[in-house]
């Protein structure tokens, strides 16, 4: 990466903390994806993901306001949600209807290996969340969920295909003019990252749905296992 894509970065960086951290916009991510109904309905995708999990812990990497979290509190596992914005955990907390409840936490996925001992998991939820973190500090990320994760523990991964670029961009879909930066990936590209992370991809699934700014977005999805060392000493 060059130092003029460094600085872009670092600018889309601070736009999308901000837009994430604006109480308005919380709000409006809401009640455009809905409260009563993401309670109730566990969503295909979610059921088959707790049932390829050989234990019962779980965390929900960028969590938002905790929809997918409640839905796999609902089914019985033991949740960990985090996300880097303090108004998104303030609205899933406000949110928790249960007492069988996801534990919320304020943390920037980057630092996840360091948050939580090593084997922690049976399973990772990074549902449209790594989407916003810069190609130059995924390697981290990835490096971390492997370490929390217990041997054989499964990660699924969604990413915002394309030309692999970081790129702002600005829509008014939830009623209100905002801007974000995503990064969209090349499937080679994030497929040798998560090999050099130590995963063994299972499976990886395309699609198409939902809008960024004017273009229809083309998603990835990485259904991948954490590969480990046997030896006493390995995480």
């Amino acid at each position: 990466m060059d130092k003029s894509s460094e600085a872009s970065t670092a600018t889309g960086q601070d736009i999308t903390r901000r837009t994430y951290d604006d109480a308005q916009f919380v709000s409006a991510f809401l009640a455009k994806n809905g409260r009563a109904s993401e309670e109730i309905e566990v969503k295909p995708h979610v059921l088959a993901f707790a049932e390829s999990l050989e234990g019962q812990r779980i965390i929900d990497i960028g969590c938002g306001p905790g929809i997918h979290a409640r839905q796999f509190a609902s089914l019985g596992l033991e949740v960990v949600a985090i996300d880097y914005s303090e108004a998104m955990i303030q609205a899933a907390i406000s949110l928790t209807r249960s007492d069988h409840a996801p534990l919320y936490r304020t943390i920037d996925m980057r630092n996840i290996g360091e948050a939580f001992a090593p084997s922690s998991f049976d399973g990772a939820w990074v549902s449209a969340s790594l989407i916003h973190v810069p190609e130059v500090d995924v390697p981290r990320v990835l490096k971390g969920i492997h370490r929390i994760l217990v041997s054989d523990g499964q990660v699924r991964i969604s990413l915002k295909a394309g030309d692999q670029r970081a790129q702002i961009v600005c829509d008014d879909k939830y009623g209100m003019g905002i801007e974000r930066e995503f990064v969209f990936w090349e499937e080679n590209n994030f497929a040798v990252l998560l090999r050099k992370a130590g995963f063994e991809i299972t499976s990886i699934q395309k699609s198409e749905h939902g809008i960024t700014g004017t273009e229809a977005t083309k998603w990835l999805v990485f259904c991948a296992r954490a590969v480990k060392d046997s030896s006493p000493n390995a995480d």
